[in-house]
């Protein structure tokens, strides 16, 4: 059977489920004035590929955002779990990630805590200059863009990056509803002869629905 190394794991051999984390300071959110009553839903997973889908549909859940607000905390999340597992000791033979999610007022703070560099000389996450010849490192420049706010943390040999994403209110809510459909009705049909239903089809325009 064949053994790979680092991120990887033996042919055959699923991968772990992630478990319940128990440490109180990894479940604790990260506050200006720290809150003992603040304990989120923590999950340790093992730092490999195949456990990021698992991570995903279990933060989708505990999030309880809205669907688009949701789809931007799942890719989020991916893009730091990428990172942990590819940059740090959490992408080793046994590694592990620590994934921490709280429903906070107003907004939902979510950290990825991996159990730190790979080297001593690896230097601290930082968003990287743009450079169209490199593979990779968007990541935080992903998170950094799209968070609400976010931010890193270094204590016991171990590397915390965090973010959190603003929860959308029911104001705004309804007023992204409201223009949704005001810009459906405006772009049906009005009714009658006056609007064959061949002209799309006689000019070659095909029909869409807008940007998403």
């Amino acid at each position: 059977m064949e053994q790979r190394r680092d991120n990887q794991v033996e042919v055959g051999t699923p991968p772990r489920l992630p478990r319940r984390t128990t440490n109180r300071r990894d479940r604790a959110a990260i506050l200006v004035e720290p809150d003992p009553k603040s304990i989120g839903h923590s999950l340790t997973i093992a730092g490999v590929p195949e456990t990021a889908s698992i991570l995903r549909q279990r933060l989708a859940s505990l999030s309880a955002l809205p669907p688009q607000p949701t789809e931007l905390l799942q890719s989020l999340v991916s893009e730091l779990f990428n990172n942990s597992i590819t940059h740090s000791r959490s992408g080793e033979e046994g590694g592990e990630v620590v994934v921490t999610l709280h429903r906070l007022p107003g907004r939902v703070q979510v950290r990825i805590t991996d159990q730190g560099p790979r080297t001593d000389s690896a230097p601290s996450p930082y968003v990287r200059a743009p450079d169209p010849h490199r593979v990779g490192g968007l990541g935080l420049r992903m998170v950094s863009q799209q968070a609400s706010r976010w931010g890193t943390l270094h204590e016991n040999g171990r590397t915390t990056v965090w973010f959190e994403l603003d929860r959308p209110s029911s104001h705004t809510t309804r007023a992204a509803e409201a223009d949704d459909s005001t810009a459906a009705a405006l772009s049906a049909d009005p009714p009658g002869p006056s609007a064959p239903t061949t002209d799309r089809r006689d000019h070659g325009a095909a029909d869409s629905d807008g940007p998403r």
